[in-house]
């Protein structure tokens, strides 16, 4: 969440302690907004519609500068982020395995089958 967005709903629940409507002047936003930082009038009412259609604030009405809000939660809290979790084998990388595997015996099979070819020729030359 932006910083405006923060600041304007912490003014907002400063001002409506009492769980009512509040009508707030567009100089206290301005106010209120960290580090003394000036915002256009279109910001503050750009920060207020996305708290509201967040289900943050509920606005009544905006005229000239003065707003009428009403803070419908406490605090804003961040969506939990989902637990990344580590993926399990797919079939594809499970059968890729395998086909190393059998790769690699074949590659075995084929090496002794050639000495045990060959020791048989040289067999056969030594008694001949």
């Amino acid at each position: 969440m932006e910083a405006i967005e923060r600041a304007v709903f912490d003014k907002i629940t400063a001002c409506c302690k009492d769980g009512g409507y509040a009508i707030i002047d567009g100089e206290e936003f301005a106010d209120a907004l960290p580090d003394g930082e000036r915002r256009a009038a279109g910001e503050i009412e750009g920060a207020l519609k996305k708290l509201q259609g967040k289900g943050y604030i509920d606005l009544k009405y905006a005229r000239g500068g003065t707003y009428c809000v009403a803070a419908l939660k406490t605090q804003i809290t961040e969506p939990a982020q989902p637990e990344k979790r580590e993926p399990s084998p797919t079939v594809i990388e499970v059968k890729e395995k395998l086909n190393l595997f059998a790769a690699g015996l074949y590659a075995l099979a084929a090496f002794l089958g050639g000495a045990a070819g060959s020791a048989v020729i040289c067999a056969i030359f030594a008694a001949v």
